[in-house]
Formats: structure tokens, C-alpha cells, sequence
């Protein structure tokens, strides 16, 4: 009977973490904390910093035993979890994420991979001018990542009137940046390879694959296996943290399958009626089924790495002397200042010239409100390459005294580029303000190829809605959206495009709208759906879709199969890249409403703001090309 509570106690202190970890600057609080304190602890005299890290501690099981420092613990061990919920991530972006759609991945993709070949570049270049010691050179992995966790709580703290675009922008290009460390541990820094160990560790990513399929979903099956291919990796000769990597990627994402979804429903509709241990765990259960294996690990995961396994690598690997001797050595050190050169200047030039080498081919475009100083900014802000450089400076190199002017380059480097890019961003800021009205514009212009239009495509006056079948406020809003058609008529295009609430059931509705499109009549059923007033059910979606003349097992079907998820959470993507919250969210000729919502106020704004601009036909072609963007709700 007191298992309840205290499950229930471990549920709310994992909710805590997960907003705290959430936030941007919270996790980079955390990794500055523990930075500060390892280099403290390095200095004090005693040397207690060395010693328990290279303490060693074992596991051991009859005859076989397992022997590492405390720091390769960390390293080989914690950090599996880290590079884990890398590929986790990674998997996500390209499969439903913002790398699934190519065109509005492909600037950021252009500004990453320039920014892992340039510093590179830079760091042999300077290497070869020097007289250091030629094995560094092996340190060049380390110049080409960039700490997301610094990026983001960087961006907060000093990037807060920077356009939305541009987080959208840095997260993409340190999801690619990303890729290509996993690629450079994995590639890199393989020794020679045992064969035996490498077959075991393929089989058990191999039978993570099938449990996946065959349904197989509990933690503890999914554990053991995992701790057998990161053994037999760590044996094998390949780094153990491929492990996560590699584990990352064989298990299955998805977006959540409505027949599992609507199995959770009932299960927690029949707890709320009889209210038992049994059907409360039963409901839980159906409720974690119902997202793929890959977001309830990231979930479960994310606060622990951000929050403590990444703060417990820096304290374990950034402590570093900092007395004369060792900064001295560091300043005339060219191993030193290839670090410092490579990640400072060398992701600076790269992501902006290849944003420019986008741009100017024509491959992209920036985004609405995203201008070059933003970019400049963003190329400023990820020569922030602290926790991968860190890992890859105690992979390439083997003496304490290289080490530790590598670790001197990363924590300078470290300190130059948010320098340098608070700068960037206070001139940006004073540009911006320059610049005039800042108001959030439509990332994708009208185009009634595409678009659901209410009214003359040439109107003089534009109203693009990204709205929810599903809230509270949908069924005044509706009667709004009515009057302003009676007052203006001709002169007024109403767009309605999807922001679903994180209710399944609106997820339904808008797929089902869009089914319903295939038929020929969207705003019959969107119209439909407006008249429940935001209280929906599966149920009366179905109704909805009878009452709009539409063949019901077709609209099913779609929705079941997935159809026209894409297409409803590309519009869900484009509001939340320009920042919009809660639906509904208003677009008046292009830019965004603020403010209550008031339908005096509207008809005014309508009145008074320049005429929507039509879609160039080039832009049209695009939206019809772009594969969409997919998210999980």
C-alpha cells in the first residue's frame, strides 16, 4: 500500500527535472557550475583532483572482472548515455523533425558542414606552422563540435530579441554538428579491431532491432541487452560510447499510432471510473506505449544527462592547473592556439561563408525575419565547443602536459566565442532596433495551391489562421472569424492553416480535415469541427465527417494510416519557428497579431496594413517539392 505514494512522489521530482533540464540556461547553469568547481578543485594544493580520478574501481563477476579510473568511468561509461540521447535526438530530427523536411534544413546543413571542414582546416594549418609535437595533430576532432547546452543558455541569456528563426537555426546546425562527431569518434578513434567482441555487439543491436519490432517494450529487456552490446564494444577495440550511438539508432521513432492512443484513452477513462491500483497501472502502461521507444528514452534520459551526467564529465575532465608555468606553457603553445583558432575563427568563417555558399547558389534562403548579422551571431556562438572537444582532447592525446594545453585552448576558446558573440548579438540588437517593426512575418507565404482560402485569393485583405479543433476559446473564436466575413466580405481571404493542441483528439480532427480535402471538402468538415466548440471525441470526429457528406471509412483510413500527418504538422512547425504559442495565433497581411484578440481591433489592422503579397511562383514550386516536416504529439 505505500508503493503508491512513493511512486507517485518519484513521478513529481522526475517532472521538476524534466522542466528544469528544458531550460536553456539551467542545463548550461549546471555545466558552468561544475566547470568553475573542477578547476577550483585542479588548483588546490594537495592534489586531491588527480587522485580520485585516477582512483580506479572495478566490477567484478566470478573470474572476470572489469578495471577503470574514475575518470574513464565517466568517460567510457557516463557519456555512453550522453552520446545515447545524441543519436536519440539526431534519429528524431531526420526521421520526424526539423531534418526531415530538406529545404528548410538545407541552410543550416550548409552552414554546419562548412563549420566542421573549415576549423579543421585551420587547426592542421596552424599545427603545421608550429614546432609542437606531431601527435596533437590527432587533436583536430576536437575543434569541430559545438556545446548545445552553452549554444542555447548562451542564446537566452543575450540572443532574447533575436528573431525565433534563429534558434531553429543554431538547433539544426548542432544537430548536424553532432553527426559529424559521432562520425568522428566512431571513425577516428577505433583501435584495432577484435572481431569476436565486434560480432557480439552486432547481434545485440541486432536484437534490440527485433524486440523493437516484435513489441517488446520494457526497460529491463531493453537494458540488458544494452549493457551486453556496450560491453562487447568496450572489448572490442571500438570506442564504448559507439555503443550509445549505435543503440540510438536501431531503436524504432515513430509518431504515435492512433489505435494505441486511443487504447490509452479508454484504459485511463476506465481508472477514472473505478479508480484501482491494477487499472491505474494498467493506464500508465498503455499511456507509455503509446510513443515510440526513442522519445519516452529521451524523455527519461534528457534530465539526468543534462542535469548531471554532462556536468559530472566537466568536473572530471575540465580541471586543469592554471599556475604560471602551465599558462605559459599554454600561450606559447601551437596546439594551444590551433584549438583556440580552430573552434573561435574557424566556426565564425565557416558557418557564415556557408550560409553565404547557400545563398548565393541558390540553394536557401533565410528565413523571415533572420538577416546575416543573426548569422554572423550564430556562427559566433557555436565556437562554443566545450563537452565533445573535452571527450575527444582525452581520446587523441595520451601526455598530461598536451592534454592539459588542449583543455587550456577548449576553456579559452570557450570564453573567447561567448565574448565574441555577445558582442555580434548586442550589435545585432542596435541593427534590429534600427531596422524599425520586428514583428514576426509568415515563414511561408500564401499559396492557394496549397492553402485552404476562404474567400478571393486577390483580396486586399489577408487572414491566416493557425488554429486547433481542439481548445478551449475555438467556439467564440469561430463566432469572430463569422462576423469579420459579414463586415468586410469580398475584400477579406481567410488561410486556415493547423497548430493542434497536444490533444491527440486534435491531432485527429486536423488529419481528418485534411482527409476530408482529398474529398473536396475542407471547410465543409472544418466547418464541422468549428461547430463543436472545441469539445471533441473521436466519436464526434467521425460525426463530423457524416455530417459533411464525406465517404467516413476513407476519412479513417487516412487518419489511421497517417496520411496527412505531415502536411498538418509542417503548419505546426512554421508557427512554432516564428514563436507562437497556444492556438489561435493570427497573421494580419503577413504579420503576426499581438495582443487580446479583438475583432474591432482586426477589422482595423486589416484595413490599415499593406496588401498581403501574393506566393512567387518559384516559392509555390517549393512548398510543393519541400518534403514536410514531422512531429510527434
Amino acid at each position: 500500500m505505500t508503493a503508491t505514494p512513493i511512486r507517485l512522489r518519484g513521478a513529481v521530482s522526475h517532472e521538476r527535472l524534466q522542466r528544469l533540464s528544458r531550460s536553456s540556461a539551467a542545463a548550461a547553469g549546471a555545466l558552468l557550475l561544475a566547470t568553475l568547481c573542477a578547476l577550483v578543485w585542479a588548483n588546490v594544493p594537495g592534489g586531491t583532483y588527480d587522485a580520485l580520478w585516477h582512483a580506479e574501481a572495478e566490477i567484478a563477476i566470478g573470474g572476470a572482472e572489469l578495471r577503470l579510473d574514475l575518470r574513464h568511468w565517466v568517460n567510457d561509461g557516463l557519456m555512453t548515455l550522453f552520446f545515447l540521447l545524441v543519436s536519440l535526438e539526431v534519429k528524431h530530427a531526420f526521421a520526424l523533425g526539423e531534418l526531415r523536411d530538406r529545404a528548410r534544413a538545407r541552410l543550416p546543413v550548409f552552414a554546419a558542414v562548412a563549420g566542421l571542414i573549415v576549423p579543421a582546416l585551420l587547426f592542421l594549418v596552424v599545427m603545421s606552422l608550429g614546432d609542437g609535437d606531431p601527435r596533437a595533430v590527432g587533436a583536430w576532432g576536437a575543434v569541430i563540435s559545438t556545446d548545445t547546452a552553452f549554444a542555447l543558455g548562451l542564446l537566452a541569456l543575450v540572443g532574447r530579441s533575436a528573431p525565433p528563426a534563429l534558434r531553429l537555426f543554431i538547433l539544426t546546425l548542432a544537430v548536424v554538428d553532432d553527426v559529424g562527431a559521432l562520425a568522428v569518434v566512431a571513425v577516428a578513434f577505433t583501435d584495432d579491431l577484435a572481431v569476436i567482441p565486434m560480432a557480439v555487439a552486432a547481434l545485440a543491436l541486432v536484437g534490440l532491432a527485433v524486440l523493437s519490432r516484435i513489441g517488446v517494450w520494457r526497460g529491463p529487456v531493453y537494458l540488458a541487452v544494452a549493457v551486453v552490446a556496450w560491453l562487447a564494444f568496450l572489448a572490442s577495440g571500438v570506442h564504448a560510447t559507439v555503443a550509445g550511438v549505435a543503440i540510438g539508432l536501431v531503436l524504432p521513432v515513430h509518431a504515435p499510432r492512433r489505435e494505441r492512443v486511443q487504447e490509452a484513452a479508454t484504459s485511463a477513462r476506465e481508472f477514472s471510473r473505478a479508480p484501482n491500483p491494477r487499472r491505474g497501472r494498467d493506464a500508465t502502461l498503455r499511456i507509455a506505449r503509446a510513443v515510440s521507444v526513442n522519445e519516452r528514452l529521451q524523455t527519461l534520459f534528457g534530465p539526468y544527462v543534462n542535469l548531471l551526467v554532462v556536468p559530472v564529465f566537466a568536473l572530471a575532465n575540465a580541471g586543469v592547473v592554471l599556475d604560471g608555468p602551465s599558462l605559459l606553457g599554454a600561450a606559447t603553445s601551437t596546439l594551444t592556439w590551433a584549438v583556440v583558432v580552430g573552434l573561435v575563427v574557424g566556426k565564425f568563417v565557416g558557418v557564415v561563408c556557408g550560409v553565404g555558399a547557400a545563398l548565393a547558389l541558390g540553394a536557401a534562403r533565410l528565413a523571415p525575419g533572420l538577416h546575416v548579422r543573426h548569422v554572423a551571431a550564430a556562427g559566433a556562438i557555436s565556437g562554443m565547443g566545450f563537452t565533445i572537444s573535452l571527450f575527444i582532447v582525452d581520446l587523441s592525446l595520451d601526455d598530461a602536459e598536451t592534454q592539459s594545453q588542449a583543455r587550456i585552448g577548449v576553456l579559452a576558446a570557450t570564453v573567447v566565442a561567448a565574448a565574441l558573440s555577445s558582442a555580434v548579438f548586442a550589435v545585432a540588437r542596435r541593427r534590429d532596433r534600427r531596422a524599425g517593426d520586428e514583428t514576426p512575418r509568415l515563414l511561408r507565404p500564401v499559396d492557394p495551391a496549397r492553402d485552404h482560402l476562404r474567400g478571393p485569393a486577390d483580396a486586399p485583405s489577408q487572414l491566416v489562421v493557425y488554429a486547433s479543433f481542439a481548445y478551449s476559446t475555438a467556439g467564440r473564436f469561430e463566432e469572430l472569424l463569422d462576423e469579420l466575413r459579414e463586415r468586410l466580405g469580398d475584400r477579406l481571404l481567410i488561410v486556415f492553416r493547423h497548430l493542434p493542441t497536444a490533444d491527440p483528439v486534435a491531432l485527429e480532427a486536423a488529419q481528418a480535415s485534411e482527409a476530408a480535402a482529398s474529398q473536396g471538402r475542407f471547410w465543409e468538415m472544418r466547418d464541422a469541427l468549428a461547430r463543436a466548440g472545441g469539445q471533441l471525441t473521436s466519436r464526434e470526429v467521425r460525426r463530423c465527417a457524416a455530417r459533411a457528406g464525406l465517404n467516413v471509412d476513407r476519412v479513417e483510413d487516412a487518419v489511421q494510416s497517417g496520411r496527412h500527418l505531415a502536411r498538418v504538422t509542417e503548419d505546426a512547425v512554421d508557427a512554432e519557428a516564428i514563436g507562437s504559442g497556444e492556438p489561435p495565433q493570427i497573421f494580419v497581411n503577413d504579420r503576426l497579431y499581438q495582443g487580446p484578440v479583438d475583432i474591432d481591433d482586426l477589422e482595423a489592422q486589416l484595413e490599415s496594413a499593406p496588401v498581403a503579397p501574393a506566393a512567387p511562383q518559384h516559392e509555390r514550386q517549393v512548398a510543393r517539392r519541400a518534403r514536410p516536416t514531422v512531429y510527434s504529439w
